[in-house]
């Protein structure tokens, strides 16, 4: 079985768990629906297949940082849980479970899914806080633990998650469904690798992603080489008079894309700051339109350099507050990236497929801002669910 077949296998899996997770959770009317992903892995934590393409960046991440966290230490049977933004994610909201696949005895890779859930604490309903000063003000971070070892629910841990949230049965209710949606994803996972032999497995996974990096590699090659520079519109903070602005200049020269940041807005005091990941998941988006179903995995990122600049926006560190970055600041990167491949006549992704990546979701709750001219939230506070829910 070659490469490419066993890559449209993984997909499909991917494919027919996302609906099952959709129709399934709980909490579905409170969160962005949208951040959910589902990923898979080589054992040494490259990314293979996403059923997301706008969150690449940082399952990859995630599932890194959970691997450096661990080391080898993870068994047949473990589950670890994270939402840490400074651990490869995105914002508190945004829980992932990281699963080690095994058939047999033999270590396959992993499987990462990623949910929102409802509330787990801060300030306000959902952790969207833009007078957020700090990362506690938006929710409980929680750095990678076992939620399962050797297949037994770690209750403490479960419990920590349900007694920091205003909505604990919905936080239950949605990890069962995704521990769930793990074990279909092990077992067909193994299935399928029964097809292979261990080395040959393992070859084909990296063959997928050095089958990637070749068309990546062809299309770069469809650009002259130079430099373009580009800048995106004003990103709004609540606590600054001055507007945030992502900086852009991208490069081609010897085969590599460069996506240099430099110059971009200084860190926000309030939750439009970007973690690493975040960024690169945006700066990824607009690469993806470059050839009609360019596969979404890590061969994608193996000849494009990321700089983001330490004590920007666009990398939140410890304790900053980053519960807007998958939106209005996600959008500016992308758009910055997607204008300046304009200008390299690398085409352009459409406007509104930035726009349903990055637009924030109606919820059916209030979120409170400053209310000042240029802030896309209304003055008044009205933390407290509609009616309908």
């Amino acid at each position: 079985m070659s490469a490419q077949t066993l890559a449209k296998g993984l997909t499909a899996i991917l494919g027919r768990i996302r609906p099952r997770l959709l129709r399934s959770l709980a909490s579905l009317a409170l969160i962005d629906r949208r951040h959910l992903a589902c990923a898979l892995s080589t054992a040494d934590g490259q990314l293979v297949a996403i059923d997301n393409p706008a969150r690449l960046g940082i399952l990859g991440a995630v599932t890194r940082s959970v691997l450096a966290y661990f080391g080898d230490t993870l068994a047949e049977g473990d589950i670890v849980l994270t939402n840490d933004p400074f651990s490869g994610g995105s914002h508190v909201q945004d829980a992932a479970l990281v699963k080690p696949l095994f058939a047999a005895g033999r270590h396959l890779g992993y499987a990462t899914f990623q949910v929102p859930l409802a509330d787990i604490g801060g300030n306000a309903l959902g952790g969207y806080f833009p007078r957020a000063l700090e990362i506690w003000a938006e929710g409980v971070r929680v750095t990678p633990i076992r939620l399962y070892r050797g297949g037994v629910l770690q209750r403490d841990a479960l419990t920590m998650l349900t007694l920091n949230s205003r909505l604990p049965h919905l936080i239950e209710k949605d990890l069962e469904l995704l521990v769930a949606a793990l074990e279909t994803c092990q077992n067909e996972v193994a299935a399928l690798a029964a097809q292979y032999s261990s080395g040959a497995y393992t070859q084909a996974l990296h063959d997928i992603l050095a089958d990637t990096e070749g068309l990546v590699r062809a299309e770069f090659g469809k650009i002259a080489p130079g430099e373009w520079q580009t800048e995106s519109g004003p990103v709004h903070s609540c606590l600054e008079d001055d507007e945030c602005r992502v900086a852009l200049r991208l490069s081609l020269a010897d085969g590599t894309l460069r996506l240099d940041f430099s110059g971009s807005s200084a860190t926000a005091k309030g939750f439009v700051n970007s973690t690493p990941a975040t960024t690169t998941a945006a700066a990824l988006l607009p690469l993806t339109a470059l050839r009609p179903a360019l596969p979404a995995n890590d061969g994608l990122l193996r000849p494009v350099s990321v700089v983001i600049p330490e004590h920007s926006f666009l990398y939140a560190t410890l304790p900053m507050s980053v519960g807007w970055s998958p939106y209005q600041p996600s959008l500016a990167v992308a758009q910055a990236v997607s204008g300046a491949l304009h200008q390299a006549r690398a085409g352009q992704i459409p406007a509104t497929r930035m726009a349903a990546a990055f637009t924030p979701p109606a919820l059916p709750f209030r979120i409170s801002g400053c209310g000042r001219p240029g802030c896309p939230f209304p003055a008044e506070m009205s933390a407290g669910l509609s009616q309908q829910t």
